[in-house]
């Protein structure tokens, strides 16, 4: 049965990608041709190619980035495309979460299709290998998802990110910590350099990322850190890092992970007796539905940080953008049968209705046409409000000339949205809410882990 039912996802998908454009095995390249033709008659076509991993380890959720992307292609649509005037049309490939096929998948969407803009890539290391592609062709990626530091420090002029990097997220959960300096003060005792910090993070460039975050921001303030430990994100057992931790004592433990080592991490902490009195975790896989079915209740009340703010305060955007929310909202969940997870669906969403409705009409206004070249000298001059930005920031890209220095680790990284945050959030009833900063938190944020977790280490009730 579980057999006959991978098969029928797998023709679902194969038909979906045909329907949108074309997939990476069967394209008949009339898009590609269309798109040619208008380059050379100097009419306007808005065609860009989709990058994600619909198969492989990463499929589940490259494919929900992907269908976050052809829902917001639909809705605009339906009001005629860019400017109401200007239908969309996409070529879509499978990276199968892999960076060289991405990368040679991408070339070949260049090379055959003439895609002027990739969008994708959901892995940090896909969107790496892809970038290069990408500059070597002169072709824009407007990466959705890759939070690597490292991916926008080879000075490269045609990769552009919105959301905030790896490192940010991790000073983000210290900053949390430190706005909530009295109330820690009055249950644990201790002024912020006192507490003592463990950070345990994967060793992948993403995680590595967070990690230094952390312990950046944490060193700065003063913090003790007691632990400071990589593993693998493969690993079977996490039982010596664990006990590290039983013997370190501290009292925040900022971990990083994905799905499967995460709940790996909280099972093998509960078996063994670990308990600290606060936990952050950072996106990745602590902000999934799979997280989520893996650990149950245990899920409630842990904290996770974000690039997008999940479930935020709606009055924070404007009257359209809070109406393009629940309209997107009240369509996934009437088409997939359940709420979008925001940190995937409602983050790629977010981004690509940014590039559609900002960057696309600037493009096509000031430079007369929608190439690759009008489309970065549009993000370029971009400057936007938070309140119509759905990722909860202000807007403004780094450039050669002037690159963004990050305060957390000083990076140098260009095509990064200098005013890119990061948001806590928390599990409610199994979903994540904003819950700080107060302008974008919809719930009031439990620092400490309360007794019903069997993490806790007991200090409040």
């Amino acid at each position: 049965m579980k057999k006959i039912t991978s098969i029928l996802l797998s023709v679902a998908l194969v038909l979906s990608l045909a329907a949108c454009g074309g997939d990476s095995k069967d394209s008949s390249g009339d898009a590609a041709s269309s798109g040619a033709e208008a380059e050379t008659s100097g009419e306007i076509n808005v065609y860009v190619g989709v990058e994600e991993p619909l198969t492989g380890a990463n499929a589940s959720l490259g494919t929900a980035e992907y269908n976050a992307i052809e829902l917001c292609v639909e809705m605009l649509n339906e009001k005629g495309g860019v400017l109401g005037q200007y239908p969309i049309t996409y070529e879509t490939v499978d990276t199968q979460s892999d960076a060289a096929t991405g990368a040679s998948e991408v070339e070949r969407l260049i090379t055959t299709k003439g895609v002027p803009v990739v969008i994708g890539s959901y892995g940090s290391g896909i969107a790496a290998a892809v970038s290069e592609v990408c500059e070597r062709y002169d072709t824009l990626l407007w990466e959705q998802s890759g939070a690597a530091d490292t991916l926008l420090q080879n000075g490269y002029e045609w990769t552009f990110r919105t959301e905030s990097m790896a490192s940010l997220w991790g000073a983000t959960s210290v900053d949390y910590i430190v706005d909530q300096a009295d109330y820690v003060k009055e249950v644990l005792g201790k002024d912020i350099p006192e507490l003592k910090v463990a950070i345990i993070h994967e060793d992948g460039s993403y995680g590595t990322a967070v990690g230094q975050g952390n312990h950046a921001a944490a060193e700065k303030i003063g913090m003790d850190i007691v632990a400071y430990e990589a593993y693998s994100s493969s690993t079977l057992d996490l039982s010596s890092v664990i006990m590290k931790l039983i013997a370190a004592e501290p009292d925040i433990l900022l971990l990083t992970g994905y799905v499967n080592d995460g709940s790996l991490f909280l099972k093998q902490s509960q078996e063994l007796g670990f308990k600290v009195p606060i936990l952050i975790t950072h996106s990745g896989g602590h902000s999934v539905q799979a997280f989520v079915d893996a650990i149950g209740d245990q899920v409630n009340y842990l904290l996770t940080v974000d690039p997008v703010a999940c479930n935020p305060k709606l009055d924070s955007f404007d009257p359209e953008l809070q109406e393009t929310f629940k309209e997107f909202e009240k369509r996934w969940t009437e088409k997939y049968g359940v709420k979008p997870a925001h940190h995937v669906e409602m983050r790629a969403f977010a981004q690509s209705y940014l590039f559609f409705t900002e960057v696309a009409p600037k493009a096509i206004e000031e430079g007369g046409a929608f190439t690759a070249e009008t489309c970065r000298d549009a993000i370029l001059s971009l400057e936007l409000d938070a309140s119509k930005n759905l990722m909860g920031s202000d807007v403004k890209y780094s450039t050669p000339d002037e690159p963004f220095i990050d305060p957390t680790l000083g990076g140098t990284h260009v095509g990064q949205n200098i005013y890119a945050g990061a948001f806590i959030n928390q599990y409610f009833d199994g979903e994540l809410y904003c819950v700080w900063p107060e302008k974008y938190g919809q719930k009031e944020g439990v620092l400490f882990l309360p007794s019903s977790s069997t993490l806790s280490a007991g200090v409040v009730d």
